[in-house]
């Protein structure tokens, strides 16, 4: 994503909130110009409202803060998602404050924060991105002990397992800030590889993508052995998203990308290479062929895997033109929900649930979830999509990713999708993709299942997994077991953990929430 792309979206999240919102008589931007000064100071023009919301200029935080005020908003909700967007930019680009900065207040705040994360302190999604804002501004700081940059990694990474919402994603940005650090970033790869290693860890995808946010030889020599070797099938999805931003931050090296070029079509000519890593693997391959070094091996590798070759090559001339009719109906879908009278559709709109849905790129698919979700559009996306999505179930016709369209729906922190959940888990004949895509759509979803149903899940996907122990079945029990833990029923974690026949990894991971669980 470019600067001036971040910058469009930034806008187009803070038009769509005033517009959309509460507070009719704000919906004029003259009106929402004149409440935004307090009345002492200097009033702000109409045409600073318009430039910030078409993109033409970048917003401070400070101004994106006020959005949240004005219009009820939930304090660092737009400020978080505006945050990822800038830092998801190619050149790494952050918000600027409205104000100039006092060194010796920004001191102040810095050692402050720091002795909160050294006593153990509960720091907030807002403090993290406070400290480390203060530490990427500072590319010449230095810590004391040195060993201060790797507890507040691993701190950063604990308390990532456990968050949701923009407090996750307040944290995930304030991660790739510290990665990117001249001083901080080689501790922080190193603990990401770390986290990534421990069988105890429940976080793998997570550290090992972050790796791509860095130059650092470490973290890419990590990356490409987990593709050559991965330790699992989220070791390998988070090493792959690694690789998309590592081609796409031209980090790699030409060996590395030589490679980089082996592995990733290894996979794709692969026939049991899962729907998950196949998209991810394609990905990384589109990015690796725009490189003129690559582009004529891409295109030879590729004929031998006719699944690969259709989604990647054929889907510019049918899934693609399939993707956009799809999400243009959707969208007109959710206008005719929330302004059933206007018979106006945003283009945006359009463009961001493609991207949700439909794009191999998983940087994307996160930026356009978190941006509809951080806007009034959210509820009448959310109900629109199931709809679609219970109906292509029914017909079979295959329309939608299943796994992007139940990750969406959790990442938009609702709970509407868990009856479909619990259908996919429990009934007879869903596929075992469709399975993968509820489990793992599971763990942070908005609402609870009571331990009871939890348990009829798990009974009907251990019998599956003893019927037929395949890497399918293992990563459905991993996903689930995974959900349960963020949901706290620690009697079925323990009874899981006793369960000797499942794989290893779904006993460590229950073994691990465990631990996390206070005991009553």
């Amino acid at each position: 994503m470019s600067t001036a792309t971040a910058t469009r979206h930034i806008g187009w999240l803070l038009r769509v909130n005033r517009k959309h919102g509460p507070d009719e008589a704000l919906h004029s931007g003259r009106t929402f110009a004149r409440a935004f000064s307090p009345r002492a100071c200097r009033p702000l023009a109409p045409s600073q409202v318009t430039r910030w919301e078409t993109g033409e200029l970048l917003p401070t935080r400070d101004a994106i803060r006020r959005y949240e005020q004005l219009l009820g908003l939930a304090p660092g909700s737009l400020v978080a998602v505006a945050d990822a967007m800038m830092h998801s930019a190619a050149d790494g680009a952050s918000l600027r404050t409205s104000h100039d900065t006092d060194p010796d207040r920004d001191r102040a705040r810095l050692f402050g924060l720091l002795d909160r994360v050294t006593m153990a302190d509960a720091l907030t999604g807002a403090d993290w991105s406070v400290l480390t804002e203060i530490v990427a501004a500072r590319p010449e700081l230095e810590l004391y002990p040195p060993k201060l940059w790797a507890d507040l990694a691993d701190r950063l990474l604990d308390e990532m397992v456990e968050a949701v919402g923009h407090e996750w994603l307040q944290r995930q940005t304030a991660m790739s800030r510290l990665i990117r650090h001249p001083a901080a970033g080689p501790d922080a790869v190193a603990r990401c590889i770390a986290h990534a290693r421990d069988p105890t860890s429940l976080l793998i995808v997570e550290p090992l993508s972050l790796l791509g946010h860095t130059q650092d030889p470490a973290a890419g020599r990590y990356v490409l052995q987990q593709l050559r070797h991965p330790d699992g099938e989220r070791a390998l999805e988070g090493a792959l998203q690694a690789a998309i931003q590592m081609v796409r931050h031209l980090s790699v090296r030409h060996e590395e990308s030589a490679r980089l070029l082996t592995s990733v079509t290894a996979l794709m000519n692969d026939p049991s290479t899962s729907g998950a890593v196949l998209a991810l693997a394609v990905e990384a391959g589109r990015r690796l062929a725009r490189q003129p070094a690559h582009a004529g091996a891409v295109s030879r590798r590729l004929p031998a895997a006719s699944l690969a070759h259709h989604v990647w090559i054929s889907r510019r001339l049918t899934e693609l033109t399939t993707a956009q009719t799809t999400s243009a109906r959707i969208a007109t879908g959710v206008h005719g929900r929330l302004t059933p009278h206007t018979g106006d559709v945003d283009a945006m709109l359009a463009a961001l649930v493609e991207e949700a849905l439909f794009l191999t790129d998983p940087d994307r698919n996160f930026a356009a979830a978190m941006l509809i979700g951080a806007t009034p559009f959210r509820i009448p996306f959310t109900q629109t999509l199931l709809e679609e999505v219970k109906v292509d179930l029914t017909r079979r016709h295959g329309t939608y990713p299943l796994t992007s369209a139940l990750r969406t729906l959790t990442l938009l922190g609702v709970d509407t999708h868990r009856p479909l959940i619990h259908d996919l888990l429990t009934k007879r004949g869903a596929t075992e993709t469709a399975r993968e895509a509820a489990a793992w759509a599971t763990p942070f979803c908005a609402g609870r299942f009571p331990e009871r149903v939890w348990e009829q899940i798990l009974a009907v996907q251990l019998a599956a997994w003893q019927q037929n122990p395949n890497t399918a079945n293992g990563s459905v029990l991993h996903g689930i077991t995974f959900g349960i833990g963020t949901e706290r029923h620690s009697r079925l974690l323990a009874g899981v953990c006793e369960h000797q026949r499942t794989p290893h990894v779904v006993r460590a991971t229950a073994a691990s929430w465990l631990r996390r669980i206070p005991s009553s």
